[in-house]
């Protein structure tokens, strides 16, 4: 009786925190209602899924035409980054939606490909005045250092011979500073102000002193010329950097926040970006790829009553991972009916840390496969969790039952996953000490091996299972023997390189930056089985 009593405790109790676990962080969240009517620009790259640049693959007219008639209403204007690649249909097809753009020559290293795009770019201003307002040449290319500014001037200076509208260059708002002799050049200065990318970033809450500072700085720089705001936005998905924080909330924040100051100050812009840009994830990361209003999947990232949620599907994930975790629980009591009541509490929450982080881990990277590698990695991630996940049921059901000795199979091979969880979460603290800046903080994929272990360690301590240090160590943190034969100094070198990586990695990314504080933590904790069992060098006896 007391057996089936703290199974149903421990079950109920294990659904409890996990629907916490779920609904805390997915409570919706309400925009300040301002009527601000459409938005002013935003930035048009149509990529689907499979396209880019990078391959060469480029949307179709008619895929084109959708995503325009999509932002119709929603945007008065677009602004595009390239003169081709298939985007000489836009003004044509702007112009039957009622939309205003903002068309561009994308300049590169490449002279023969500038030459092509000034050309289009010129070509198409002349043929669709009434549309195109203004034109840009160059993003960013100083800030890429694939043009000097003097040959950068040769290209403005060639549009501005061949076009009416209005001619600028669009780049981050400190190298308009750095080269203030191109504004002679230009008719208007475009900057991008994006707080999330700054050398010092700031939170979302402190956009609006970012925002006009920065814009007040180059006003201040350059009397008399216009300014409009190239780029502004934030991601909504992506590793943090400092205060800022990418999540669909702060994106939602940031963007309404952004258009009532536009609104309030006179200021005009333009957002990055209508839609996601998946192929941006191979070179900026997780956080380029998500940038967007709308998915990659053509979906609104939240809806006209102004509730967002960062998670829609939270419901849904709470339901399998508690079915999932009570599915679990229910095999260990069927296959171990002498399960004490102590035993049996200490399972049920093992089952949910396992159902729950395994699933968060796949999620994860579902959510972030943009291409066939990506989906390829995602099935390997998905592989190694589940068959982690079924070792550490197999570990949890041993509680119910004296310890094997020696540890069993799955013992044995769940210490020597750990110890390669281990060298890999050393590793990757390193590339996140030394070159993180596109680098995702990887929590939730080893949330499983730290979760899972410290809830395992911690019920075979009060169950009376393990005793002293030799519990804790990596050859013996699953049972007797369970682990891999590793020598004390590879352990201390493993350790040592965890401690000293996580020092590095939260001094390159300050202590504002709490997912990285989390994951310094939780790469410390993982390393933490090699420093336990280490036999330090005998003293020297003391001379009679």
């Amino acid at each position: 009786m007391l057996r089936l009593l703290a199974l149903a405790v421990g079950a109920v109790a294990a659904v409890a925190a996990n629907w916490l676990f779920w609904s805390l962080p997915n409570r919706p969240y309400d925009l300040e209602a301002r009527p601000l009517g459409i938005i002013r620009s935003v930035s048009f790259a149509p990529f689907r899924d499979g396209q880019s640049p990078l391959v060469e693959r480029y949307p179709s007219a008619a895929e084109i035409e959708e995503d325009l008639t999509l932002l119709k209403g929603r945007v008065g204007g677009i602004r595009t980054y390239t003169s081709l690649e298939g985007l000489e249909v836009v003004p044509e097809i702007a112009r039957r939606l009622g939309m205003e753009v903002t068309m561009s020559a994308w300049i590169g290293s490449d002279p023969k490909v500038n030459d092509k795009e000034v050309a289009s770019l010129i070509r198409l201003a002349n043929a669709y005045p009434d549309v195109i307002k203004r034109v840009i040449v160059g993003n960013e290319v100083l800030l890429r250092k694939e043009q000097k500014p003097d040959a950068l001037a040769g290209y403005l200076r060639q549009v501005k011979a061949g076009v009416k509208q209005p001619v600028s260059y669009a780049d981050v708002w400190e190298f308009w500073k750095r080269n203030a002799a191109l504004a002679a050049e230009v008719d208007f200065i475009t900057i991008h102000i994006l707080p999330y990318w700054e050398n010092h970033p700031s939170s979302v809450e402190d956009m609006e002193t970012h925002v006009m500072d920065a814009y007040r700085e180059i006003e201040a720089a350059f009397p008399g010329k216009k300014l409009l705001i190239g780029e502004a936005g934030w991601p909504s998905a992506g590793r943090s950097r400092g205060p800022a924080v990418p999540t669909l909330v702060n994106k939602a924040r940031f963007i309404n926040g952004f258009r009532v100051l536009a609104a309030e100050k006179g200021v005009d812009y333009n957002l990055i970006e209508a839609f996601d840009q998946g192929w941006k994830a191979k070179l900026e990361g997780t956080v380029g790829a998500n940038w967007g209003l709308f998915s990659t999947e053509r979906v609104a990232k939240w809806g006209a009553d102004g509730k967002v949620v960062e998670n829609r599907h939270w419901r849904t994930h709470f339901a399998l991972t508690s079915a999932a975790a009570l599915l679990l629980l229910g095999w260990i009591a069927f296959t171990r009916r002498s399960l004490s009541p102590h035993a049996a509490l200490w399972i049920a929450a093992g089952s949910q840390v396992i159902a729950t982080s395994a699933l968060a881990a796949i999620l994860l990277d579902w959510n972030h496969a943009y291409s066939t590698y990506r989906l390829l990695w995602t099935g390997f991630v998905a592989a190694i969790t589940l068959a982690s996940a079924a070792g550490f049921a197999f570990a949890f059901r041993s509680l119910g039952a004296a310890e094997s000795v020696p540890a069993p199979g799955w013992a044995r091979y769940l210490g020597r996953l750990y110890a390669v969880w281990a060298v890999l979460a050393a590793g990757h603290t390193l590339l996140l000490a030394f070159d993180g800046r596109y680098r995702d903080f990887p929590n939730e994929l080893f949330a499983l091996p730290l979760l899972a272990t410290l809830v395992f360690v911690a019920a075979r301590y009060a169950l009376g299972r393990a005793h002293g240090r030799a519990g804790l160590a990596i050859d013996g943190l699953f049972g007797p023997g369970s682990g891999p034969a590793v020598a004390g100094d590879h352990r201390a070198i493993l350790f040592g390189a965890s401690i000293m990586a996580a020092i590095g990695m939260v001094i390159g990314e300050t202590l504002a930056n709490r997912e990285a504080l989390i994951w310094a933590g939780m790469a410390v904790l993982i390393a933490i089985p090699m420093a336990f069992g280490m036999r330090l060098p005998a003293r020297p006896a003391r001379p009679a």
